[in-house]
């Protein structure tokens, strides 16, 4: 390593054998906010974040990112990057906005929007309507990098696609961890996926419920289903909306294409969800939460595996605390807004074994005609995309030092309100 190349902070740790103290200090330098915003500044030769709302968390983020996470060989600086990769596209959308301001006049009102807990089928629901070729869809490039590149020509590929092609953590297999995760869910460039990626960009984690970066990280208290809605919430689906229609603005305008959508975390966030995009179509997925919190728990201790050393009993207790507390938020804005009419509550062997119905009530209930097209390309995409094509993801509670009677005690509400769907 020479005096230009940038600092990895495990790498350093390793080499010289720093205590915890200096360790800290050297993840503290690495993710200093201020540092990382004067380089993306300098990237772009821009100064406008689009605001300053976001500084507060990302300082939050950074500083409990150096004191908590033990980062793998390489990993700290990749995560570094990721943040200045967020912070290049606020300055960049920043400025577009300033000079094209009709982008706030693009319509994103009325999307399709797909929540539920995780692994109930979500993911397939929301690739197979972005099938469709009368639709938006938020394919994972464009999320990446929503500002386009300046050295961008029309008519030729698209260098944000070119970008991030091969890159690891996308599509990847070079590690056990990522070929693990691959066969629990499949992250591709050019399938639609869920705007968690977007929501990255506000910088606040407590929206989010998982790190911008992979990290596991969780703010629990915020999660609480007693918790008001926060003015943070409303200020990041609305940064959220500004980003679609961007997004929307640069693909030729809305031109009668809803968005398809679809974030777990949306079932947390009804209120302010419904602020932003008031005409929504909503479908919750439902799954035995017994099934479901192994499930995501394996997922998401090989993601964060990956960047980080972690441990699986943290990572059930997390999963557990991150999902119940999610699930009465959600509960509680249903009853409080009274949207059970207006959600669409499938069961996830719908999805897994019988999905075209539900599609084909999707469409009935935004009033809109399934052509015969938009089904074909939809069943294709079924028939190419068959359950564990990428390998068989295996689980158990017990792994994650849980147990069916934890699980159903967090769930007790949910389980009595919505059994007759698993």
């Amino acid at each position: 390593m020479n005096e230009t190349d940038p600092i990895d902070g495990n790498e350093v740790v390793e080499q010289r054998g720093l205590s915890t103290k200096d360790a800290y200090e050297v993840r503290r330098q690495t993710l200093d906010p201020d540092a990382l915003m004067a380089e993306a500044s300098a990237t772009t030769a821009l100064a406008d974040f689009g605001g300053s709302a976001f500084v507060a968390p990302l300082s939050r983020f950074m500083e409990r990112t150096a004191r908590e996470i033990e980062f793998r060989p390489g990993r700290l600086n990749a995560f570094r990057a990721e943040i200045l990769r967020q912070l290049v596209n606020r300055l960049r959308f920043a400025d577009d906005l300033r000079r094209h301001p009709e982008i706030l006049d693009e319509d994103v009102s009325d999307p399709i929007v797909i929540t539920g807990l995780p692994r109930t089928g979500t993911t397939k629901l929301q690739r197979m309507l972005s099938a469709a070729p009368d639709v938006q869809r938020l394919y994972l490039w464009r999320m990446l990098n929503p500002a386009p590149f300046p050295d961008a020509v029309q008519g030729q590929r698209d260098p944000r696609m070119t970008s991030v092609l091969g890159s690891e953590g996308v599509g990847s297999e070079t590690t056990q961890e990522h070929r693990q995760f691959k066969a629990a869910h499949e992250l591709a460039l050019t399938q639609a996926e869920e705007e968690v990626f977007l929501f990255d960009f506000t910088l606040d984690q407590s929206i989010c419920g998982m790190s911008a970066g992979y990290l596991p990280l969780f703010f629990h208290q915020e999660w609480m289903p007693d918790i008001a809605e926060r003015v943070t919430d409303l200020e990041g689906y609305r940064y959220v909306r500004t980003l679609l229609q961007y997004l929307q603005w640069q693909d030729g305008g809305k031109r009668n294409r809803p968005w398809i959508m679809k974030f777990i975390s949306h079932m947390a966030h009804f209120d302010a969800l419904l602020e932003y995009f008031p005409k929504a179509t909503i479908v919750q997925t439902h799954r035995d939460p017994r099934v479901v919190v192994p499930s995501i728990s394996k997922l998401m201790f090989e993601l964060w595996s990956i960047n980080a050393v972690v441990d699986k009993k943290q990572v059930g207790k997390d999963m557990l605390e991150w999902s119940a507390a999610a699930m009465g938020r959600c509960l509680g804005a249903r009853d409080r807004l009274q949207l059970d009419a207006r959600i669409l509550d499938v069961p996830y062997e719908s999805i897994r074994s019988d999905v075209m119905p539900v599609i084909r009530e999707i469409y009935r209930r935004t009033g809109r005609e399934l052509t015969a097209k938009a089904e074909q390309a939809m069943c294709e995409w079924e028939q190419d995309n068959e359950q564990g094509k990428h390998g068989k993801h295996s689980y158990s509670l017990e792994e994650f030092g849980l147990d069916e009677m934890k699980v159903s005690t967090a769930f007790a509400d949910y389980n009595q309100r919505f059994s007759s769907l698993f």
